[in-house]
């Protein structure tokens, strides 16, 4: 894949070209934003446009370096992911030491984070001091959709690059013409997506449109009884991807409910298709309380990040929204 094929992250191809045509080209960078919106697609081109012999204004996928690349087999381009939920000490003293040796065919050695925010202690201390001082022949792309987890030496030695959420008709489009999907299915999945490509084909999926219609139907009080936000808690809290999903759709939920406070229409709705639910809901709720539920819901998936006890957290999400 060329830049010129990665659809809704045109600003921050754009700063990466200019950097390329300046001369300009950072030691490391920061790429963030929300999870589904291409960061990891656009750091690994990069990686080609970098090293790319023919390179004019994009990589051209058909020398060595760029199928090298594309097939993840060149030997100076690395991509870090996490094992067991984080980036183990061991795989950052493997590249460490690799540094220490000029780069076999690339222009540029590449090492790509992903999931930068997985960090332990240990390969956090660590890859500083690579930070620090890193080789003028590597260039280092940190990927994370939760940049505030990072520690503050981490973030200050970092060229930042923001990925906005993508607009819903680029997904749709995405979906259509990539995945398959009906022209109706992929826009009501883009707009429930969020502007994450990622999610809205996971919507395509019978278990997150299950999840999705439980939550919704609680929050709205469909059921009557206020003891099935429990029910749902106990249901899916020992999965994490469903646990995940949840708070997902809890926030949006609430966030619908606050956009129709702030400017009375639904016209950037998520949850389109709950527009009565919503409308009931926001009789109920005042600006205040919504802020602070949402807040929690984000302190929540914080907490999931240093193992905080999922069927604890949902207890007491579902023991507020009754408060409310």
């Amino acid at each position: 894949m060329a830049f010129s094929e990665i659809k809704g992250q045109d600003r921050a191809i754009t700063i990466l070209k200019r950097a390329i045509a300046n001369g300009r080209i950072a030691n490391t960078y920061l790429f963030y934003g929300p999870d589904g919106t291409g960061k990891k697609g656009i750091a690994v081109n990069f990686a080609k446009v970098l090293n790319c012999p023919n390179y004019v204004d994009d990589a051209c996928d058909a020398c060595v370096s760029c199928r090298k690349i594309n097939q993840g087999i060149h030997p100076d381009i690395t991509l870090i992911t996490t094992e067991k939920g984080e980036i183990k000490i061991g795989v950052i003293r493997d590249i460490i030491s690799g540094m220490a040796y000029q780069p076999l065919e690339a222009k540029k050695r590449v090492i790509i984070v992903d999931d930068a925010d997985k960090f332990n202690l240990s390969s956090s201390n660590a890859f500083l001091k690579t930070l620090e001082e890193p080789p003028l022949d590597t260039v280092i792309i940190l990927v994370t959709a939760s940049p505030d987890m990072l520690p503050q030496t981490v973030l200050s030695r970092s060229h930042k690059i923001t990925f906005a959420n993508i607009q819903p008709h680029i997904i749709s489009e995405i979906l259509i013409n990539k995945f398959g999907f009906s022209t109706d299915n992929a826009e009501f999945a883009a707009y429930l997506a969020n502007g994450s490509i990622s999610r809205a084909v996971s919507f395509s999926t019978e278990d997150v449109k299950k999840v999705r219609e439980d939550v919704t139907r609680v929050i709205a009080g469909i059921d009557g009884n206020p003891g099935a936000l429990f029910d749902l808690s106990d249901k899916y809290t020992k999965d994490e991807n469903n646990f995940y999903d949840v708070l997902y759709w809890f926030y949006t939920y609430f966030r619908d409910v606050l956009i129709f406070k702030s400017r009375g229409n639904s016209d950037l709705f998520i949850n389109k298709d709950m527009k009565e639910n919503i409308f009931r809901t926001n009789d109920s709720m005042t600006v205040e309380r919504l802020l602070y539920f949402m807040d929690f819901l984000k302190s929540i998936y914080k907490g999931q990040e240093r193992n905080m006890n999922k069927q604890l957290a949902m207890d007491t999400a579902g023991t507020k929204i009754i408060g409310l």
